[in-house]
Order: structure tokens, then sequence, then C-alpha cells
């Protein structure tokens, strides 16, 4: 008798939730950035949002809640009702904080429903040109190496992509540096420029102008493979370190238990707005690569990602 209550609940359930997305959606949506406007991750929600409003025929509401190193805001998001009407942004803050330790209100593997990798977002070592005379990495690594106080590198604090990036490359190349943390990328990268530091991580869009302006040189890129905007800069996999590939990624995902029809509907649309070149001119300024895919795709991938963290952030956390 229990198991047949047990089959007509699943049953009632299982309507409700396929009710509830044959009507999605009927309201507005939110879409919860984790971080202050204004920056890359603001604008790539915005101009998904305003291409989604279309398709779907309701408003999508950004909502920025940042703090907590993304934990404000993904809280909000694994807090939501699984109902489609609240989705997020996801990044390699998930597998950080873990990683790290961070006491977060939510399961980081468990209570969230992956809808698309929607970027990577690759960094690029840059130097400043007066401090730094070498024109390659090697010849960095190797003055680094026999005077092992003279290289500054400028990142965002611990568990940031900028120094975990840092540290694992630092790690295989077998040099020491001052590590020195900002809290922001434009102080550090103000100091680069200035020569207060001698060099960083930084995001390639943002690099750009200065190096045109030949204030910062750059001497590798983080990615597996150069990317097109640079095609002159080598990736520091090809300098002599072929297990390195580093890049930071935007991801979307919803609370668990969201229909899955739903997420199918989010990943389509997504999907085909990368496509659209009006999408992809205004995507530029981020500098970041399109991904798109299957949400089961980018399940996996945020699998391997909390395995690739652990790896390589291990001595972060043992000392932590």
């Amino acid at each position: 008798m229990k198991f047949l209550k047990y089959l007509l609940a699943l049953t009632l359930m299982v309507g409700a939730s396929a009710a509830q997305a044959d009507n999605w959606p009927s309201k507005p949506i939110r879409w919860i950035v984790p971080y202050t406007a204004g920056g890359g991750t603001d604008l790539m929600a915005r101009v998904l949002a305003a291409h989604l409003e279309k398709k779907l025929g309701q408003r999508i509401v950004v909502e920025n809640r940042p703090g907590g190193s993304t934990v404000t805001g993904t809280a909000v998001l694994a807090q939501a009702e699984p109902d489609g009407y609240t989705i997020g942004m996801v990044f390699d803050s998930l597998a950080i904080n873990a990683v790290l330790g961070t006491q977060t209100p939510y399961d980081p593997e468990k209570d969230f429903a992956p809808i698309i990798n929607l970027a990577y977002v690759p960094l690029i070592f840059i130097v400043n040109t007066k401090e730094v005379p070498m024109k390659t990495l090697p010849e960095v690594v190797a003055y680094a190496k026999a005077h092992p106080e003279w290289l500054t590198f400028g990142t965002l604090g611990p568990g940031s992509p900028h120094e975990i990036g840092f540290d694992w490359f630092k790690s295989m190349a077998g040099i020491k540096a001052v590590v020195v943390p900002y809290k922001g990328v434009n102080p550090a990268m103000q100091d680069t420029i200035a020569g207060q530091i001698k060099a960083m991580f930084l995001g390639v869009a943002v690099a750009d102008q200065y190096i045109a302006e030949g204030k910062l040189r750059p001497l590798a890129v983080t990615s597996a493979k150069r990317l097109e905007s640079a095609p002159d800069v080598p990736t520091i996999a090809e300098l002599g370190y072929p297990d390195y590939n580093y890049v930071t990624f935007y991801g979307l995902a919803a609370p668990k238990n969201t229909p899955q029809p739903i997420i199918e509907r989010l990943n389509k649309e997504i999907n085909e707005a990368f496509k659209d070149p009006d999408v992809r001119k205004k995507l530029e300024p981020i500098g970041a690569i399109l991904v798109g895919g299957t949400s089961k795709e980018f399940g996996d991938y945020l699998a391997a990602n909390m395995i690739k963290f652990r790896k390589i952030m291990k001595p972060t956390a043992q000392a932590n």
C-alpha cells in the first residue's frame, strides 16, 4: 500500500513538473550575477538576457549579487525555487571555494543544474616593458631562477584565478616570486604599468590597449591554443610546459531539480544566440572564447574542473 502511495506521489510530481515546463515562462526570469555591474560577466549576462527576452517573450532581470568570492550570489541561486524563474552564472569559484574549504550554504557539486558553458576566458602573462627587458618567458624564468626576489607578481589575492594560475605556473617553472595581492584588476594593472610590480596575469581584452601603447609586453597566454586576437603570442604550454592549460570559465546554471525541459530550452536558445553575429559582436569586448554545447557537457566539465583544481591547488589548500 505504501509503495502504491509512493508511486502515485511520484506520478503527480512528474506530472506537475511537466505542466510547469509546458507553461514556462509565464513571468519574468531572474539572472543572478555574483559580481558587481560593469565587468565582463555583467556584460555577457545583459547581452544574452536581451537576446533571450526576444525568444522567450518575458523579461530577463539581471540581478547583481556580489560578495564573498561569489558565495553571496551563488547562494541566492542555489536557494531559489527550482521553477525555471531563477538562473545564474557560475565560475571557477565553485571549485576554488570547495578546495580552499570555504564554508558555503550550498553543495557546489550537488545543488545546481548545469545549463550551458558560456565561455572560456584565457589570461595573458604581461610584464612592464621598462622593468622587464626580457622579450620571452623563458628569459624571464631563467632570470627569476638566478634572482629569487626579483620577480614581483600582482594577483587578486588568494583563491583568485590570477593567483592560482600563477602559482601553478610557478611550481612548474621552479621559480620563486613575490606575490602582491590587490583588491581589483585595475589597481594591479595600474601598478604594473607604473612599474611598482613587474608582472601579472591579465584578461586579453583589458591588456590590448596598453600592449599597443608599449606599456605592457605580452609573453604568453594561459590557454592550450594561441588566440585569434593575439596570434603572435605563444602559449605557456608550447614554451616548455605542455601540461599547462588554464582558463577561467563563465557558465549558466539553475537550482537543482529545475525541470529538464526548461534547462534544454535555455540551452537551445543560448546556443542559437552564439550563432548570431550581433550577439557575438557585442560580446567581443570581453575577450572570451564562446563555448556552448549541451547541458550534460557542461555538467561533465564542472566535475572535471573540480578534479583539476583539487590537483593544482593542493599546496594552497594544505597551507590553509
